[in-house]
């Protein structure tokens, strides 16, 4: 009878153990929630602007190439 009582706790504690995993994941997505939620109602304020980013120029690498991923054939270059 003890082993079942005992066994019955050991399933409680992993419970929790699991449920505390979901409520630190659930607290982190309300507060990434809540800033987003801020920025749509300063976005939604009637003097709002949107601020236009300065893009940067590319740096040049010397090679003449663009970025991307090398051919797969060798022998085709």
């Amino acid at each position: 009878m003890a082993t079942n009582d005992l066994n019955k706790l050991q399933e409680i504690l992993n419970g929790a153990e699991d449920n505390h995993a979901l409520l630190t994941q659930v607290r982190k997505q309300a507060s990434k929630i809540n800033s987003m939620m801020d920025e749509l109602n300063a976005m939604l304020e009637p003097g709002y602007k949107i601020e236009k980013k300065e893009r940067k120029p590319r740096a040049a690498n010397g090679t003449g190439k663009g970025p991307g991923r090398p051919r797969k054939n060798a022998a085709a270059e």
